[in-house]
């Protein structure tokens, strides 16, 4: 293999660390496959354990008790997930749902730090956290100020990204309408006329429960030019509407938004 090939494989948690580290703490734990949709962490219950994902993508979901809910981030191979808890001791402070079939390696939180420690990799690991909280304030933004077109496609983005090199089908998004709208705040009916324009744009393909990205630099290029910009709207301009495909000006687009609270970071 060479060097290109070695780095395009290597992602979260896992380019952060040497090969070999990586392949020793996966030695370490309990490998365990899981199908779609199930749960492999949730929201509220104790920790005790950390996974380290090898395969399949999976979505970390906040939900309040009466069941709204937003995503907060899309993990894939070589993420570690559930490492806050292993932290600071506290209950999961999010969910993470499969999205598709995969594989992951389980460690419990004290040998997981302990290997952290002989192998000298504990700066690696606080890196690793700090990256997903300044990701987490990124995302809360993108939720707060950008269209939905824009919203769309960066999480068509986030979805390509976390599949890794490996996966064969890193294009196709195995979720509904329903589901990716939801995912944004956002009711069903504020996304369609976006799924529309692309889909007879050529850029994505559609089928029952699947959405398939054909060309993602041209539908992110469709998503900026749909308003003329991709930056957060000022006062000025709050009241013009957006032609077709953005979902709505900024002022219509709110009352296409699920009630919510304030967003929480992503601790997966």
């Amino acid at each position: 293999m060479d060097n290109d090939s070695a780095a395009r494989r290597r992602r979260g948690f896992r380019a952060l660390i040497p090969d070999h580290v990586w392949a020793m703490l996966v030695q370490h734990g309990v490998r365990r496959h899981h199908s779609a949709g199930e749960s492999l962490l949730r929201q509220g219950s104790p920790g005790g354990w950390v996974l380290l994902c090898l395969a399949g993508r999976s979505k970390v979901v906040y939900a309040e008790p009466d069941g709204r809910e937003v995503l907060l981030a899309v993990r894939g191979p070589g993420d570690v997930l559930g490492e806050f808890s292993s932290r600071d001791g506290l209950p999961r402070s999010a969910t993470v749902q499969a999205i598709e079939p995969g594989i992951t390696s389980t460690l419990p939180d004290q040998r997981f730090a302990e290997l952290a420690t002989r192998l000298g990799i504990t700066e690696n690991v606080s890196a690793y956290v700090m990256g997903k909280m300044r990701e987490s304030a990124s995302h809360t933004w993108q939720l707060a100020y950008r269209t939905t077109a824009a919203r769309l496609a960066e999480l068509f983005g986030m979805f390509i990204d976390a599949a890794g090199p490996d996966h064969p089908h890193p294009n196709t998004i195995a979720m509904s309408q329903e589901e990716l709208a939801s995912a944004l705040g956002l009711v069903r009916s504020a996304i369609t006329p976006v799924l529309a324009d692309w889909k007879a744009a050529g850029v994505i393909a559609t089928s029952r429960g699947r959405i398939q990205v054909l060309d993602l630099a041209r539908l992110r290029r469709l998503a900026v030019s749909s308003t003329g910009q991709n930056e957060p709207f000022s006062s000025d301009n709050l009241g013009r509407t957006a032609r077709r495909g953005t979902g709505r000006s900024t002022d219509d687009s709110r009352r296409h938004e699920r009630p919510r609270q304030a967003h929480r970071d992503s601790r997966r």
